[in-house]
């Protein structure tokens, strides 16, 4: 007797559209969900960056959009960490602009059409 089975088992967090959104501020957070759901995404959100260093891992997300308040900041370590240690996530930070970060920043409240343009760069 033969068994056969038709799945596409992969790894947790592959292959699909994933995104993870921290940020404290909850109508913000949900407002960049709704918006990254509408555009296909699975998302996974949290209001504390270094909890989304944990998401990231966990899930190996597409994109991640981390808050940022002032450089040296949890969101601003959770971005170098992540970068280093999970390459295949896009990192977006939102908040102040500041020069010579190594992340493409969106102001908050982020304008959706900027976030739109980034996206459809980032997931290419």
């Amino acid at each position: 007797m033969a068994f056969s089975i038709d799945a596409d088992i992969r790894m947790p967090g592959y292959g699909g559209r994933r995104a993870v959104v921290a940020d404290a501020d909850r109508i913000q957070r949900e407002a960049l969900a709704g918006h990254l759901s509408g555009r296909g995404f699975q998302v996974s959100q949290t209001d504390d960056a270094l909890e989304a260093l944990t998401i990231i891992g966990a899930e190996a997300p597409v994109v991640a959009l981390l808050p940022l308040d002032h450089e040296g900041d949890d969101g601003d370590r959770a971005a170098a960490l992540a970068a280093m240690l999970y390459p295949q996530t896009r990192i977006l930070m939102t908040g102040p602009r500041m020069p010579n970060l190594p992340f493409p920043i969106l102001p908050r409240p982020v304008d959706l059409t900027a976030l739109d343009r980034w996206l459809d760069e980032a997931t290419v």
